[in-house]
């Protein structure tokens, strides 16, 4: 994973400057979609986000602030001349949606949809890369988040040291891999003079709409950074139970229990024209963290 944009940090009603979730997650040169709420594509033009580089889409559950920019954006794909597949994860009503949609605005999309149905918390996506596990989350209607795993990544190659050891470039990629080389001579260098230690693999976790329970936490071991919603402040907790939502400071103890490296706070109530005051909140517990807003990218490489 390279970087993270968020395209949208509001919750269900519209609130100046925030616009519902979405966020996309650049991976090996193409882009993973997570949750489309309204105006997503308007928001994937100001950023510079090409469409086609979208491959996957993972839609967390069905209120409307979470899809419903999806069909647009199929449509603008489908008009821009997408040819390459698309790969749909979310609810199984959602298919039926986005089926209306097309059956009754006699829409012919060209390209290859493919809807796969997530019901249950099971490994979604398993690349050569990256893996991707559907986990559920405690909300009103059933609502799921996702792990973004990455692999070990290969070794770095020290220049230099190759330089001067004189290893051919077809040899590279074995070093890559953590073997030895030996020479002309027969000479064994061994790797870890060749090579410099691979870059930190991260394990993103994005939590959605989501009331923890007691043992939340279990599900999210070795998540580096934690997105999670924080949709009202402590002083509102009664009503983030009855919504089933979350505070900032109860997302700050979730971060305590799992240790992410970073904590991104978002999905802020429209009561909040000022929303400093949620991270103010969690730094109290956990001061590891910060707000999700219009545009913030988040460089995986840069986090630590």
């Amino acid at each position: 994973m390279e970087k993270l944009v968020i395209l949208g940090c509001g919750s269900a009603l519209p609130a100046s400057g925030r616009h519902p979730t979405a966020q996309v997650i650049e991976h090996n040169g193409k882009y993973f979609l997570i949750d489309c709420g309204e105006g997503t594509q308007s928001r994937l033009r100001e950023n510079s986000l090409s469409f086609d580089k979208i491959t996957h889409i993972f839609i967390s559950h069905l209120h409307g602030d979470h899809y419903l920019g999806l069909p647009g954006l199929i449509s603008s794909m489908q008009l821009l001349g997408r040819t390459r597949e698309l790969n749909i994860y979310g609810p199984p009503g959602l298919w039926e949606i986005l089926s209306l949609q097309f059956r009754l605005s006699n829409s012919q999309i060209s390209f290859e949809l493919k809807f796969h149905a997530v019901e249950e918390e099971r490994c979604l996506l398993d690349t050569e890369r990256i893996t991707v596990r559907s986990i559920q989350l405690n909300h009103r209607i059933k609502c799921f988040g996702f792990l973004l795993q990455e692999k070990e990544k290969p070794r770095r190659i020290n220049g230099e040291a190759v330089k001067n050891a004189g290893v051919p470039h077809f040899f590279m990629e074995n070093l890559r891999r953590g073997e030895d080389f030996i020479n002309e001579k027969g000479e064994q260098i061994p790797n870890f003079q060749l090579t410099k230690n691979s870059k930190k693999s991260h394990t993103y976790a994005f939590c959605s709409d989501n009331r923890i329970k007691k043992d939340f936490h279990k599900k999210l071991e070795g998540v580096t950074v934690l997105y999670h919603e924080s949709t009202f402040l402590h002083n509102e907790l009664e009503r983030a139970k009855r919504t089933f939502h979350t505070t900032a400071q109860e997302a700050a103890e979730l971060a305590l229990e799992v240790n992410p490296d970073l904590l991104i706070l978002s999905h802020y109530s429209a009561r909040y024209h000022d929303v400093r005051p949620l991270l103010e909140e969690a730094k109290i517990l956990f001061p590891k963290v910060i707000l999700a807003e219009e545009k913030l990218v988040v460089n995986f490489s840069k986090i630590y």
